[in-house]
């Protein structure tokens, strides 16, 4: 998974983003994503805090809470926002260096899912932002139609995936003029969408995909992380290469699996391993790299 290409990702975003039915005489992308593989129904994701992707514009976002139907995301640009498990529908509130948001509407928060190809609905918004350093606020009201449009096998910077397609029109609800599309190509397999395609009545079309993801532990509830790392302490001391120790959060939906590799002298002489984690969560593995040398004291920090 390039691992090590994701911990410079993670470390350089420090995280986060920026947060149908009618005709739209609008295509997707042009593109050679021509197979269109059959898929079963895809229920509603679900996420794992510390669950993190990133994509070619730059953006970047982690799960930092998950509360039954809503989660809480950090985007790389200190931008922060919850909202429900259904990404197509908009944040419920947002909060960024200049501004803050909150959002209304009419959708029910399983719109659209289990996806199948087909699946319609319609929704109104309503949305207050306002900046942090002026009175006042900014309100719009917007309809929307969305639209499972099918599937589609596509490539991208992370891998290949088989995808369902997602439009979401965006209507003027004072002159029913289209005024955008956003379209999700979403896989089921990683639980999010791998591109996101926006199209725009006056503007440039604005396309990102996805070239990384994987798991930060360190966004995990702290006495969690206090459990995982005596368990990785313990591991990179006792177990010889090859052999796991496995760590299970509480409830038990996450698991990691932790594995030393190899066992080296360090360039001032410490000791030195390598070891690589599994992380687990509703069939979803993410794997991460790392080395670390032994410290006087006999803790292991990580180098890499």
């Amino acid at each position: 998974m390039q691992s090590k290409r994701l911990l410079v990702i993670m470390v350089s975003v420090g995280l986060a983003i920026a947060i149908g039915g009618c005709q739209t005489g609008k295509q997707s992308m042009d593109n050679a994503y021509s197979q269109n593989p059959e898929l079963p129904a895809a229920a509603l994701p679900e996420y794992a805090v510390g669950e993190f992707f990133a994509f070619d514009d730059g953006r970047a976002v982690v799960v930092t809470a998950v509360s039954n139907e809503q989660v809480t995301w950090r985007y790389s640009n200190g931008t922060t926002s919850t909202g429900y498990r259904n990404f197509i529908l908009p944040a419920l509130a947002w909060k960024s260096a200049n501004r803050r948001g909150k959002a209304t509407s009419t959708a029910p928060p399983h719109m659209l899912w289990p996806l199948t190809a087909g699946n319609r609905g319609h929704y109104n918004t309503h949305q207050v932002i306002t900046r942090n350093d002026q009175a006042g606020s900014t309100q719009l009201f917007r309809q929307w139609y969305c639209s499972v449009e099918g599937t589609q096998r596509v490539s991208v910077p992370a891998g290949s995936f088989d995808t369902y397609v997602i439009a979401c029109d965006r209507y003027s609800s004072t002159s029913q003029s289209w005024q955008a599309t956003q379209r999700y190509y979403y896989a089921p397999d990683l639980g999010h969408y791998v591109i996101r395609e926006d199209q725009y009545r006056s503007r440039p079309v604005r396309t990102r995909q996805l070239v990384a993801y994987g798991f930060n532990s360190t966004f995990l509830p702290k006495q969690e992380q206090v459990s995982l790392n005596r368990l990785l302490q313990k591991t990179l001391s006792n177990n010889p290469n090859g052999v796991a120790s496995t760590w299970t959060s509480q409830p038990g939906d996450l698991t990691a699996k932790l594995v030393p590799v190899n066992s080296y002298a360090g360039s001032n002489g410490s000791q030195c391993r390598d070891y690589y984690s599994l992380y687990s969560f509703k069939g979803r593995v993410h794997k991460n790299e790392r080395s670390v040398c032994r410290l006087p004291e006999g803790r292991w920090q990580r180098v890499y």
